[in-house]
C-alpha cells in the first residue's frame, strides 16, 4: 500500500520565474452550483449539483516579505502562476518513502493585498487573497484537474463534465 506522508517543499513561479517571499498556499475550493427542485411529485427537497457549475473560485497566498511576490502579484491584471510541490509517500510493501511532483497552475488577479502589520523582531505576515479564473492540477505529470469556466472545461480525474454542455451548446 501507498500512504501519503505529506507535503516536503514548494516553490511558486509567475511565467516561470521562481516568487521569492511566498510562505504559504491555501489552494482554491471547488464548490459545485447547486439547485434545490421542489414541487409536484416531490415528497420533500433536495439538492443537486448542477453539471460543470462552480462558484467563483479563490487562492489566497501569506508571504514572508512585504516587498518581493506580494509587490509582484499585487498589480491589477491577470497573472498565470504555478505552484509545485514536492510530496512524499511510504510505500509499505517496499518499507520505502518515494517523492512525486504536483503542480498547480493557476490563473489570478489580485482582490485584496493586504501588507501585513509591523513590529520589532516579527516576521512578515503580508498576504493576499486572488480571484482564480483558471486551475490546472497535475499529479506526476498528468493532468487530473482542468477548470476554466471561461472556456466551458470541467474535467475532473480524466472524465469531461462538461462535453455534453458544449455540444448542447454547439460549441463542438
Amino acid at each position: 500500500m501507498i500512504y501519503p506522508n505529506g507535503h516536503i517543499q514548494h516553490m511558486v513561479y509567475k511565467n516561470g520565474g521562481a516568487l521569492i517571499g511566498v510562505a504559504k498556499v491555501t489552494m482554491p475550493q471547488i464548490k459545485y452550483k447547486t439547485v434545490t427542485p421542489s414541487g409536484a411529485g416531490l415528497m420533500g427537497d433536495f439538492t443537486v449539483p448542477l453539471s460543470g457549475m462552480i462558484e467563483a473560485m479563490q487562492v489566497k497566498f501569506e508571504f514572508s516579505s512585504v516587498a518581493d511576490a506580494a509587490v509582484e502579484l499585487g498589480s491589477n491584471e491577470w497573472h498565470d502562476v504555478a505552484v509545485y510541490v514536492a510530496d512524499q509517500y511510504f510505500d509499505s510493501a517496499r518499507r520505502s518513502e518515494e517523492q512525486e511532483q504536483l503542480r498547480f497552475e493557476m490563473t489570478i488577479r489580485p482582490m485584496e493585498v493586504d501588507h501585513g502589520s509591523i513590529a520589532a523582531a516579527s516576521a512578515a505576515d503580508a498576504s493576499g487573497t486572488y480571484a482564480v479564473c483558471r486551475y490546472t492540477v497535475y499529479k506526476k505529470g498528468v493532468k487530473v484537474v482542468d477548470i476554466d469556466p471561461l472556456n466551458q472545461v470541467h474535467m475532473v480525474n480524466g472524465k469531461d463534465c462538461a462535453a455534453d454542455i458544449r455540444k448542447l451548446l454547439g460549441m463542438t
